[in-house]
């Protein structure tokens, strides 16, 4: 069921909708220990960020943000949906808004981690797994 059209894509967030964000992120496998005033730091240094917002109410109903040069790379981090919003379509909004933004048309190669089951959702916009010369490597500098 797709009813997307009362939400709108925005490229910055109010105070409420910040504290929104929080309780977004911890409500995800990964950003659990996520602290609001790290949220608002990471925010302050991505390079764009594009939510979903219900106009209605202007509560937040999707995120995802980009950290990029502008012309060589970019990398999608966070993309998610509040779980009473799955199912309408918000996802692939975000993503085709992400992947159509003018910042970003000049970049060369985004790139993206998610888990192999949304490896599918990603393919429509063309991405696919990296077989490259080079791999991705981590150095965990404190836990999150």
């Amino acid at each position: 069921m797709n009813e997307s059209k009362p939400f709108v894509i925005v490229e910055s967030l109010s105070s409420s909708q910040i504290q929104q964000l929080h309780q977004l992120t911890t409500q995800q496998w990964w950003g659990k220990q996520r602290s609001l005033d790290d949220i608002r730091i990471m925010l302050e240094h991505t390079s764009l960020i594009l939510a979903v917002i219900d106009e209605q109410t202007g509560d937040l109903a999707g995120f995802c943000r980009v950290l990029t040069d502008f012309v060589f790379r970019a990398t999608i981090f966070d993309v998610m949906v509040d779980d009473q919003h799955q199912g309408r379509g918000l996802g692939k909004r975000l993503i085709d808004a992400l992947t159509d933004h003018p910042k970003l048309r000049r970049v060369a190669a985004i790139y993206l981690a998610c888990e192999p089951n949304l490896e599918p959702f990603y393919q429509r916009w063309g991405f696919s797994p990296f077989n490259g010369r080079t791999g991705w490597m981590v150095k965990v500098q404190r836990p999150e």
